[in-house]
């Protein structure tokens, strides 16, 4: 009995240490919240001649990380990014600065790419005439391609002869393959001499390198000619040596007949 009461003072002991020795909880010091970043820049061409090349500059502030992004699916998180386009045009450029604790601020501007040398009223020289080639289509003249008014008038250079198709159905292609590759950037169609209703209205232009994927670059929806013989030109963006081009002529005015007096794929300028 006396080893037991001899005991019980040492454990009250330690039990009385260990409460005066509990550690204070530490006070939870406020997070000091930083300078809200802001978000500016200036966006200046490089020279008159590399017209497709800006350099931008951020003048944000309190930031620790950035992202540009130009309009054309390019990004940087540099400060002070230099950046070509492949193409003229309208891009939407956006600058996005963030702090440390997640706030951020952005600016966008509309920039405006232009050639300064670009004409749109002029157009460079005629794959067709000047490469040559061979020219195909889903469905020929009923007379074959060397009739008077078969496929190949549509590539002859004179405006006064036409490539003429019965019972159209919106599913026509006419395919030309150069004899070596070229970057087009226009083409032209002339319309034919009569029946307004014949003329295209809706089609694709497409390239391709090998004559098996095809690359979209050009479409009009609802085109009119308004007189007979009248030569349009339109121009597109590109910048790859294709070896095939082809038109698919989707709809014309209402007619169960096709017409079109010229077909030419160019340069893009002279």
């Amino acid at each position: 009995m006396k080893k037991l009461f001899g005991v019980i003072p040492v454990v009250i002991l330690v039990t009385i240490i260990s409460i005066g020795c509990k550690k204070d909880k530490p006070v939870e010091k406020p997070e000091v919240e930083e300078p809200k970043p802001t978000a500016a820049f200036t966006a200046a061409r490089t020279d008159s001649v590399a017209f497709l090349s800006y350099k931008f500059v951020s003048t944000s502030t309190n930031y620790k990380e950035l992202l540009w992004q130009f309009g054309d699916d390019s990004t940087s998180v540099e400060k002070s990014p230099l950046h070509k386009y492949a193409f003229d045009g309208i891009y939407h450029v956006v600058l996005t600065t963030r702090n440390s604790q997640g706030y951020s601020a952005s600016k966008e501007i509309i920039l405006n790419v232009v050639d300064p040398n670009f004409d749109p009223t002029k157009v460079g020289e005629s794959y067709f005439a000047t490469i040559g080639g061979t020219l195909t289509v889903s469905r020929d003249n009923g007379g074959g391609p060397n009739a008077g008014e078969g496929s190949l008038k549509v590539v002859d250079g004179n405006k006064d002869t036409k490539f003429f198709q019965s019972g159209f159905s919106g599913d026509l292609i006419m395919k030309y393959e150069l004899k070596t590759a070229a970057v087009a950037g226009a083409y032209t169609l002339i319309s034919a001499n009569d029946s307004p209703d014949r003329d295209p209205k809706t089609w694709t232009l497409q390239g391709s390198e090998d004559g098996i994927r095809w690359i979209n670059l050009h479409t009009r929806t609802g085109e009119l000619f308004a007189s007979r013989s009248l030569r349009k030109l339109y121009h597109f963006n590109n910048n790859v040596a294709y070896k095939f081009y082809r038109i698919s002529i989707k709809a014309n005015n209402g007619s169960r007949d096709f017409q079109l007096a010229e077909w030419t794929v160019n340069k893009k300028q002279p």
